[in-house]
């Protein structure tokens, strides 16, 4: 994922940062709080490793560059562990953390 523009006069080459996003600001296209058509939206396909379903949404743990990433799926649709979804992030919700 780019490095969001408000960021780049923060962050210089070598510094170490923590990249975050909240679970609502990742999300399967077309299943999330926003309608993904923010300027700052990417997409990247992504193996699920796990589904959680909660009655009305589904968080949805998908596995990218190694780690799990928690997204929060509205109106869910039925995935299961092995499954490729096309994620949304958000990138206008990030936030970076000294490390």
């Amino acid at each position: 994922l780019p490095l969001p523009i408000r960021f780049k006069a923060k962050v210089n080459v070598g510094d170490k940062v923590v990249f975050g996003l909240r679970p609502d600001d990742i999300y399967p296209a077309g299943h999330g709080l926003h309608s993904g058509d923010a300027a700052d939206v990417h997409d990247v396909e992504l193996p699920v490793t796990v589904t959680e379903p909660l009655g009305n949404e589904t968080l949805v743990f998908a596995e990218f560059d190694r780690r799990d990433w928690v997204s929060r799926m509205l109106n869910p649709k039925p995935l299961k562990a092995g499954d490729r979804v096309a994620m949304h992030f958000d990138l206008s919700q990030a936030h970076l953390f000294s490390a």
